[in-house]
């Protein structure tokens, strides 16, 4: 018994002193950091460790409805079409797309479709790399549309939820660009998927 209070004795004071040196290292910055944060970390983790796909974690995704009496095409094209409205109702214009081949066949030639859209705008660009450069690894912002094994349609993009909230709060008119453009891009997955605006 009194092994094992030896033992629990030790573990706490492991942890307090851990705990302690976390404090003083991380302390300052750990104030500043956005209340929102543990949680997404959290779900990222979460998400990661469930899966063992860290994509998962970082990503939305919405299945497209492919209406009756529609081709898989058409739905596609119309998506496409909502998005881009979407994406100009929030600023954001198309600056590229690629439509790229799987199993080295494109769509037409029996391949699974894959397409990528980028939307940008320069100026809310130029306020986030103005704030920090590193901002440019989540520019442009993409929206795949990716066919599955079992011919389902799928509209993908990045979750914004750890660039806006992942560390320290960020000034409050980046904040507003940054919930507008996240507002943009979940909404023309959510609306493309739904095929309409």
């Amino acid at each position: 018994m009194n092994f094992l209070k030896s033992i629990l004795t030790l573990i706490g004071a492991i942890v307090v002193l851990a705990a302690l040196v976390i404090g003083a290292k991380y302390g300052s910055s750990m104030a500043k950091m956005d209340p929102k944060s543990l949680g997404l970390y959290m779900k990222m983790a979460d998400d990661v460790l469930t899966t063992g796909d860290p994509a998962k974690g970082m990503v939305i995704k919405r299945k497209l409805v492919i209406e009756e009496g529609t081709t898989k095409q058409e739905a596609i094209e119309n998506a496409i079409e909502v998005m881009d409205e979407v994406a100009e109702g929030y600023g954001l214009a198309k600056v590229d797309e690629k439509t790229m081949p799987r199993g080295g066949k494109f769509m037409k030639d029996g391949g699974l479709y894959t397409h990528i859209r980028s939307y940008c705008s320069p100026s809310i660009a130029d306020i986030f790399l103005t704030f920090s450069g590193e901002f440019v690894g989540f520019m442009p912002c993409r929206v795949g549309i990716v066919e599955d094994k079992n011919g389902d349609i799928w509209l993908y993009t990045m979750s914004l939820d750890m660039m806006i909230h992942g560390g320290h709060v960020l000034p409050k008119e980046l904040l507003e660009h940054a919930n507008n453009v996240r507002d943009a891009m979940v909404g023309m997955i959510e609306k493309g998927a739904a095929g309409e605006n």
